[in-house]
């Protein structure tokens, strides 16, 4: 059976004047740190507009949320396909604050990705997946966008494409999933059209139907466009909590030096096993003529890696002294041997809703440091999204690197809410009152007290720091230098208080500096713009467990391990996978604020 696909009208942009998330009511400073041991889904019912704005009965008049296309894809023509998807209405949905309905479903017993359906129309999306077909010649195809839809499906259910027909032929599920999909019971694509279909999609249209959705829930106010975190002024950009996900590759290893140059053909190869004085393989032989009979050719760019557990370069202080013959073996207790690849995301953190939105960046072999893909994947980020201002950076050790830290403070002039990176001897005393500063970067006095901040400038990215003359109610600096060590070229490591210049009231701030991009030394590893161990610190680096929580649904999604084969593959499904949450986030909103509709007197 054919149908008749209409065209799809492109539209670049959305526009949403009465959203009812404009009125978002954000708690304070002090409720936010009061209230941050709460899961979240307590929290949000603290905020007091929550139940009204996300209960069904305010969604349904929304429905279908629109989305935009952005980018440049042909437009849709109308073509004769096996499959139509389009939006059906809900009219049959019943809010779960009325379960003693007689008819129709309750949304109470409908998952986050059949919420989904009903939620938005996915018609723009068309002409991203309708790029694969070159001409309007030939027979009639499915409707790739019924296609493209299931490839959704099928990550988030934990199927391989033989069960994820079986369940679209089954009476009890499969018939509401064809309906909202578009497919025909009795006409159903098979194992090898749904996996020509996802080679033929590019990555590139994933991504960017990725942007549409962001975008769309932008031009509704669900996605913040600016800080979120209590007491940021208005014009502050978003914060966006970033880290790395190791994935281990569909195919099992063989040999943890295998390169690219392993997978392909042709006789003799060098071994790159063989060049690190391990057996390797000679690769000589018929059994290697198409690959190394080691090597993964259909994952030719997976990479191993060891994975300490640790983002702290250099050598280690609590390794033993001596060299055993099972210090190896001891070293890397800790850690976890790796093969497959990497995936970064850059997470817009909503502290509205305690809630973070992922935006997926780059995806590569596993051996690659996580730093190297941060500015790739920021400047990529900056390019799909033009218009949105980056306030703040929070990331772990592993992104305090210089070329981050300046990047962050030259070019998004956000904030460099980054822990860390320590080296050995940060925290000498003698090297501390050489440098002028701790190993946690905050400046001290010529005397060796620490300074306290005294305002950001945003404009400028510098930080002020004065001392309020804590000499005069403090009789010990803060950092202890023992008695037999002096600085060079001075009679004793740390002046005498009398010398000071500001404890007179004509300086009632006292000694004073000013910080940006460097510390007074031009250290740069340790500059930041917030007194690290602070409370302001603490509330903002908090939120870098959002980096944490995307990894953690990445892996219960179940693609910690890659469904599909192929560096390009596994790229996909981190973009379906982050695409999901995005939209399951809104879904498991209205979950909560309609079930809590139910216990409300």
């Amino acid at each position: 059976m054919s149908i008749l696909v209409p065209a799809t009208p492109v539209a670049v942009s959305v526009t949403v004047l009465d959203s009812p998330f404009f009125g978002l009511q954000p708690l304070t400073r002090a409720e936010f740190a009061a209230l941050r041991e709460l899961p979240a889904a307590e929290r949000r019912l603290q905020i007091p507009n929550f139940v009204d704005c996300f209960q069904w009965e305010a969604i349904r008049p929304l429905l279908p949320l629109k989305l935009p296309t952005p980018g440049d894809p042909p437009p849709w023509r109308e073509r004769w396909c096996r499959s139509h998807y389009r939006w059906l209405p809900s009219d049959d949905l019943h809010s779960s604050a009325n379960p003693s309905a007689s008819s129709g479903e309750a949304l109470v017993g409908l998952d986050a990705f059949d919420l989904t359906l009903r939620l938005f129309d996915f018609t723009p999306w068309r002409p991203y997946f309708a790029r694969r077909l070159k001409s309007q010649f030939g027979p009639p195809p499915f409707d790739p966008l019924s296609l493209g839809l299931t490839f959704f499906l099928a990550v988030h259910r934990q199927w391989d494409w033989a069960r994820l027909l079986s369940e679209l032929r089954s009476k009890e599920r499969g018939r509401g999933y064809c309906q909202r999909l578009g497919f025909d019971l009795d006409d159903l694509p098979g194992e090898s059209t749904l996996r020509t279909a996802l080679s033929n999609t590019q990555l590139e249209w994933l991504a960017d139907c990725q942007t549409s959705l962001v975008q769309g829930l932008m031009a509704y106010g669900l996605i913040p466009t600016q800080s979120t975190f209590p007491g940021d002024p208005p014009e502050r950009g978003v914060s966006l909590s970033t880290d790395c996900q190791l994935v281990q590759s569909r195919s099992h290893q063989n040999c943890r030096h295998q390169t690219p140059a392993c997978s392909l053909p042709g006789l003799p190869r060098p071994c790159p096993a063989h060049q690190k004085g391990k057996d390797g393989c000679a690769c000589d032989t018929d059994a290697c003529r198409g690959h190394c009979r080691f090597a993964t050719p259909r994952d030719p760019d997976a990479a191993y890696v060891y994975y300490s557990g640790s983002n702290r370069p250099g050598p280690n202080p609590n390794a033993p002294q001596t060299q055993g013959p099972n210090q190896e073996t001891v070293a890397r207790s800790n850690g976890k041997h790796h093969y497959g690849y990497k995936s970064k995301a850059f997470n817009i953190v909503d502290d509205r809703l305690f809630l973070f939105w992922p935006l997926t960046g780059p995806c590569t072999p596993a051996n690659v440091n996580d730093h190297l893909l941060t500015l790739p994947g920021l400047k990529a980020l900056r390019l799909r999204f033009p218009t949105l201002k980056i306030g703040e950076l929070l990331g772990d050790a592993g992104e305090g690197y210089d070329q981050v830290l300046r990047y962050v403070h030259h070019d998004l002039h956000a904030l460099r809410t980054i822990r860390l990176l320590r080296l050995d001897g940060d925290d000498q005393p003698l090297t501390c009152l050489k440098r002028g500063y701790d190993h946690n970067g905050n400046p001290l006095c010529p005397l060796a007290y620490r300074l306290y901040p005294n305002g950001h400038d945003y404009e400028r990215g510098t930080t002020k720091w004065v001392c309020h003359q804590k000499c005069l109610h403090q009789s010990d600096p803060d950092i202890a230098l023992p008695q037999a060590e002096t600085l060079p070229h001075q009679p004793s490591a740390i002046p005498p208080r009398q010398a000071c210049q500001f404890t007179d009231p004509d300086h009632p701030l006292g000694y004073s500096l000013t910080t940006g991009l460097t510390l007074p030394d031009g250290c740069i590893r340790l500059a930041r713009d917030l007194q690290v161990g602070s409370q302001a610190w603490k509330l903002r680096i908090g939120r870098q467990s959002y980096a944490e929580s995307r990894n953690a649904i990445q892996q219960q999604r179940g693609v910690k391990r890659s469904p599909w084969f192929g560096l390009q593959n596994t790229a996909k499904a981190m973009l379906i996978s982050d695409t999901l949450s995005l939209a399951f986030n809104l879904a498991r909103l209205i979950s909560e604020a309609s079930q809590q509709s139910i216990r409300a007197p």
